[in-house]
């Protein structure tokens, strides 16, 4: 499942990415609210944790976030029920826009479950572990009881706080009893991905393209991580020959890797029509309306004023090129 996400929207007004984008009715989105936003930024509108915010302070540019928590996500889910999509359509609808992914969150709920996440943490401390990933980090919470001591909850975190790729291993069971006093479910692990900037736009091409959370969820874990166990030859030392931890190798049994390498993304005619279409027009036939009123022609103003730059002149000579036009209205 999604369980962050985070959208930079640029060149559109709050009221497009409400009604457009999120497609969440104008009359149950708070406009001015306050509430909790995130650093250099303030909250603009919101429905609970569906949040859009501007930025303020030293963080200047011209556009929003959309900022959806874990909860944001399970709210806006009930909005995507009511019009009939999914996570995919909406993302799919985003990327037509000028967007970035600061951030976007996937998250595997493991029930069975497959993996013991103390074991985990041991095969970490005894550098079985097959990761790109240099930094490794774990946490336990426990308490002491009478003369025990009462377990409340291991995780795991592979990957820097602060770089582009981090996974979490933790035992959500613990987690839930913890906070919210629910019946205590030792049999509930919780695995996120947490991507960001370049791997955060990576993922969301995945998405779209594969339309399963889980499939790609899980072929990026097999890629990144590989738990190991150690060969019955003692001769062989290498790493990269030892045999995968039985349990991980169940876990991710029939899943193809997914790489997170960036695929190229040319700017297509389409996609800048899209823009144009949804982004510019508007604001171009007030200029029109304006320019008959004074009877000035704005929209040449502009134009006369434009220069293409490399990209869009290689864009224009090769749609004409492979149109078979001649550049001047006209066929070849």
């Amino acid at each position: 499942m999604i369980d962050w996400c985070q959208i930079t929207v640029k060149g559109v007004d709050v009221f497009t990415i409400i009604e457009d984008i999120l497609r969440i009715p104008l009359n149950l989105m708070e406009l001015h609210c306050k509430g909790k936003a995130i650093a250099g930024h303030e909250l603009v509108a919101g429905f609970d944790n569906i949040r859009i915010l501007k930025p303020t302070g030293n963080i200047q540019y011209e556009g929003f976030q959309i900022l959806m928590s874990g909860s944001g996500c399970r709210n806006y889910e009930n909005f995507l029920k009511i019009n009939k999509e999914t996570w995919f359509d909406f993302l799919e609808r985003a990327c037509g826009y000028n967007v970035n992914f600061p951030r976007i969150d996937i998250a595997i709920d493991d029930r069975k479950p497959y993996l013991y996440i103390p074991e985990l943490i041991c095969l970490k401390n005894e550098g079985l572990i097959s990761s790109q990933m240099r930094d490794f980090k774990e946490h336990r919470s426990d308490r002491l009881k009478e003369d025990e001591i009462e377990a409340k909850g291991k995780s795991l975190y592979i990957g820097s706080e602060s770089s582009d790729f981090r996974v979490v291993f933790y035992e959500k069971g613990y987690e839930q009893h913890e906070k919210f006093g629910k019946e205590l479910d030792v049999n509930w692990n919780r695995y996120e991905l947490r991507f960001r900037q370049k791997k955060a736009v990576r993922a969301v091409q995945e998405l779209i393209e594969c339309r399963d959370v889980a499939q790609v969820a899980m072929g990026i874990l097999k890629d990144k991580v590989r738990f190991l166990q150690k060969p019955a030859d003692g001769r062989i030392t290498r790493k990269r020959l030892y045999p995968t931890y039985q349990p991980w190798a169940d876990f991710l049994a029939d899943v193809e890797k997914i790489k997170l390498t960036m695929k190229p993304e040319k700017k297509t005619l389409d996609k800048i029509w899209n823009w144009l279409t949804t982004a510019v027009a508007p604001s171009l036939k007030l200029f029109s309306e304006i320019g008959k009123a004074e009877d000035k022609d704005y929209l040449q103003m502009l134009l006369e004023s434009a220069e293409m730059n490399e990209t869009q002149q290689r864009l224009y000579e090769d749609y004409v090129k492979s149109h078979g036009l001649n550049g001047k209205g006209g066929e070849v």
